[in-house]
């Protein structure tokens, strides 16, 4: 599960601008640097180009700056209790070139207005998932080759920002106006997930936020993440998470 802490789009520094924290911060931390800059990392200088993203692990020394008149960046700090190495196949304090294979900017400002204006802060939490799964599988692999590649991109920030859909193979092979058995296709291979294994993440994950971070019913909690029956809920919450959805909520509750 991913939370945002803070975070900013297209900030704007000097020529003179230069972060320095040796201890890092206690979050994890994005960045999407837009301009030129010199990232100081294991004792070693990396000068980088416009469209650079580097995400640093909690408690991690940040040294960066600006190398020309200005430094531009979007950023994020959160929290995530996955593995994220694991899941995303990143290499923390490694800047990854992404240039226009993915609109990261796009990305923060669709996290940004679930955080800021909507406030709804668990889908801003899966926008961040759905940004780095999409970052890492066009820099570290051949997804972005796939037909279609965009059109499912698009149909998986749906998929996790709105988990209370009715998500049915059908709806989402219309929405790419492509067959079925061919989406279950291409939608694993873009991902490493079935379409119909991704709805049940982003609801499960859904589920989890609900549990942790509000007082709502299991009851409550099934139908807003798209479930018609509580039982049938509760027993994929259990097959997903090893727990019962009220011994999740007695074991990580925050309220």
């Amino acid at each position: 599960m991913f939370r945002v802490k803070r975070m900013g789009c297209s900030c704007r520094h000097d020529g003179d601008f230069v972060l320095d924290s040796p201890k890092g911060f206690e979050n994890y931390l994005c960045l999407f640097v837009k301009t030129h800059a010199l990232f100081l990392i294991d004792g070693v200088e990396h000068y980088t180009e416009p469209d650079t993203f580097i995400i640093y692990d909690k408690a991690t020394p940040l040294y960066y700056k600006a190398v020309k008149d200005e430094y531009i960046n979007d950023w994020i700090e959160f929290e995530c209790t996955d593995n994220l190495e694991a899941d995303t196949g990143l290499e923390f304090a490694t800047p990854y070139l992404v240039g226009e294979r993915v609109n990261v900017s796009q990305y923060f400002r669709l996290i940004a207005d679930c955080y800021y204006k909507a406030q709804n802060h668990h889908a801003a939490g899966y926008l961040v998932k759905a940004m780095l799964s999409d970052v890492f599988s066009n820099v570290t692999g051949e997804s972005a080759s796939l037909p279609h590649y965009r059109e499912l991109l698009d149909l998986r920030r749906r998929i996790y920002a709105e988990p209370n859909e009715d998500w049915t193979v059908g709806l989402m092979s219309s929405m790419i106006n492509v067959s079925e058995p061919y989406l279950h296709l291409i939608y694993k291979k873009a991902f490493g997930v079935t379409c119909n294994a991704d709805v049940i993440n982003s609801r499960i994950e859904a589920a989890r936020h609900y549990l942790e971070c509000s007082q709502m019913t299991i009851e409550e909690i099934a139908f807003e993440c798209g479930y018609k029956n509580p039982v049938h809920f509760s027993r994929q919450f259990k097959q997903v998470c090893d727990l019962s959805p009220l011994a999740y909520r007695k074991q990580n509750t925050a309220v």
